[in-house]
């Protein structure tokens, strides 16, 4: 297939990108990557009016060390994240967790903050940013400001459309990563994917694929906290995650929600032990 027809801008400044997202009945989509955008446009589940390719804006594809957290572009690759020392120091959890996503090939395209705003029903990175409590910064006629991970991605968040993400903020939060998913194969999205996030102040864990959003769980975290680098058991992580998980798990035409639901405190599990094997490491 390919896709309806589209106006195509590309715009040199953010503040002319803002203009064309402000232009009344733009129906526009932001073009970065394109890793989660083309296949939309392809197959007509999308059919804007305007598509504003955004990578001639400047100073966007750049990972920036701050006092309280590392500002990350949103023309910066899901490859550069993953291979940034800063990364890999700073945002214990989300180098691993890029190690996971699709192949090689495509995180050289993908964006972080595209995969982020893309929110897909199990992709791995939303579960980063609500676990350790990201921020986005957000662009519009009105000004910027910056709106929390949990309130953009958890459920019934979603971007307004004349709106643009600039940059995602991480907290700095040096310690100890680990990830973990099951896939119904290698480079597809999780069916089930886990975080661990550890530091000797706080333990933060996130989950992908078991409910339509992803969630940070401060129950399975605290114990996980109490116990590490020693593992809970399965029906102990079960116990919490019971707490935490506010909506049902969702089944589709691959993976039933039982499933989802009966492997997440293994996929947990696995995750500690990833990062307690990176504490022996």
């Amino acid at each position: 297939m390919t896709p309806a027809a589209f106006r195509y801008a590309r715009p040199e400044s953010l503040r002319e990108a803002i203009g064309l997202l402000s232009e009344p009945d733009a129906d526009a989509r932001v073009l970065a990557g394109g890793q989660s955008l083309m296949p939309l446009l392809v197959q007509r589940l999308e059919r804007p009016r305007i598509v504003i390719d955004i990578n001639r804006l400047p100073d966007l594809d750049q990972i920036e060390i701050m006092p309280d957290h590392i500002r990350m572009g949103a023309l910066v690759r899901q490859e550069q994240a993953r291979l940034s020392p800063v990364v890999r120091a700073e945002i214990c959890g989300l180098g691993e967790a890029l190690e996971w996503v699709a192949s090689a090939v495509i995180r050289a395209r993908g964006t972080v903050v595209g995969n982020l705003v893309a929110n897909a029903p199990g992709t791995e990175l939303p579960a980063v940013a609500m676990a350790l409590g990201a921020q986005f910064t957000i662009c519009d006629r009105d000004g910027e400001r910056h709106v929390a991970a949990a309130d953009l991605l958890g459920s019934g968040g979603r971007l307004a459309p004349h709106a643009l993400v600039t940059h995602v903020l991480w907290p700095r939060s040096p310690g100890l990563g680990g990830f973990y998913e099951v896939a119904r194969r290698a480079g597809h999205a999780p069916v089930v994917g886990a975080l661990v996030s550890w530091n000797r102040e706080r333990c933060r864990v996130g989950v992908c694929g078991v409910t339509t959003t992803a969630v940070a769980c401060t129950g399975v975290a605290r114990v996980i906290f109490s116990r590490f680098p020693a593992t809970p058991g399965v029906a102990e992580i079960e116990e919490f995650l019971e707490q935490d998980l506010r909506e049902p798990a969702f089944g589709d035409a691959f993976v039933s929600a039982r499933y989802r639901r009966e492997v997440a405190p293994v996929v947990i599990q696995r995750a500690v032990m990833a990062a307690a094997a990176a504490r022996s490491a």
